[in-house]
């Protein structure tokens, strides 16, 4: 009996680790978004972030950074942010980087990255299946994006991220390109655009 009960809770604490993270997920809408990008254009400072989903750090940056720098730089005009993917030498890197891409023609990458992120670190995370029903959680129009995921055009335009990543210099994610000059990690992302805005 003792037995049992053990199995048992064992089985619903592995259970509860696997399905949490889908209970908590938040649908947040991003306003002003044009693929990549999101904030004004013609914001003082542009913001670069250089990224992969299977980066770890890379997963708490958006979880705990993301939110705070948006609400604080972006919404009020200051900073332009676009994100640049940065996948890892895997399929299912690509897969996520390409899905990514998938979004962003509908103009939801934002929303789509919070769910890519989420679930980023479990086994089969990136699975064709999973991706598509990301994309609807996410609120996307999924027909679409699996039909822009089955064509698979963004071949090319990850390699662009890359070369542009290796042209500035970019060594580890996340990093942030800061008004196209200066390669900066996240510890000093916050004082450098303070330290423009108040200049």
């Amino acid at each position: 009996m003792i037995f049992v009960i053990i199995v048992f809770a064992v089985v619903t604490l592995i259970l509860a680790a696997a399905l949490l993270p889908k209970l908590l997920v938040q649908n947040r809408e991003f306003g002003a978004t044009q693929g990549f990008s999101v904030g004004g254009p013609n914001a003082p400072i542009t913001v670069v972030e250089f990224s992969s989903y299977n980066c770890g750090y890379c997963k708490i940056v958006s979880e705990e950074l993301q939110e705070d720098f948006f609400r604080d730089y972006v919404e009020t005009g200051d900073v332009y942010f676009t994100y640049v993917n940065i996948p890892s030498n895997n399929e299912e890197s690509y897969a996520a980087a390409t899905a990514s891409y998938c979004a962003a023609e509908q103009n939801m990458f934002y929303e789509y990255k919070v769910q890519l992120f989420t679930y980023a670190g479990y086994e089969g995370a990136f699975s064709t299946e999973n991706l598509i029903s990301y994309s609807d959680a996410a609120g996307l129009d999924t027909e679409d994006f699996r039909a822009c995921l089955i064509r698979d055009d963004y071949a090319e335009a990850i390699s662009q991220d890359l070369q542009f990543a290796q042209s500035v210099g970019l060594t580890g994610t996340p990093s942030f390109l800061i008004n196209g000059e200066e390669l900066v990690y996240t510890s000093e992302l916050i004082p450098t655009v303070d330290a423009l805005l108040n200049n």
